[in-house]
């Protein structure tokens, strides 16, 4: 396996567990206030991970795809928000009805939405300054190198 590949098969897996817990943070906090009375069982602990793949699904291209455009990358984020938000409030309202009521569903729309753009705002930062952290190392060798060879 090639190193590109290795990596967006790493960063695929990491993208995936952290719509997980996005999925997971949505529904407890959202349920919790909204559908607190609803009886749930043990099998609703593994829809973060279905839906998780579900909504993995449009991100796929930009794993393997090298060359991107921002245009190109924020239309399939806003496709992975969009799929997210059906995905979630259908099985939402595929497990507890109308109980949420027009408020419930409008704050798990706000919810996932506000996770989601958290998580790609902390997403940035961090990588932002792992991509400083070594600029600043590629320019201290360069003047290192440049101050050895005058």
């Amino acid at each position: 396996m090639n190193l590109n590949r290795s990596n967006a098969i790493k960063k695929m897996i990491s993208d995936y567990i952290i719509v997980q817990a996005e999925i997971a943070l949505s529904m407890g906090i959202i349920g919790s206030i909204f559908a607190a009375e609803q009886p749930i069982t043990y099998h609703y602990f593994f829809l973060p991970a279905l839906l998780g793949l579900i909504c993995m699904l449009p991100c796929l291209i930009i794993y393997f795809k090298e060359d991107m455009t921002i245009k190109q990358v924020i239309i399939q984020r806003v496709a992975e928000v969009v799929v997210l938000e059906i995905a979630i409030i259908w099985v939402v309202h595929y497990i507890v009805g109308d109980s949420p009521g027009k408020a419930g569903y409008i704050a798990i729309a706000f919810s996932i939405l506000f996770f989601d753009v958290l998580t790609y705002v902390l997403s940035y930062l961090l990588e932002k300054r792992e991509a400083d952290a070594i600029n600043e190392k590629l320019r201290k060798d360069k003047e290192a190198k440049d101050k050895n060879e005058t």
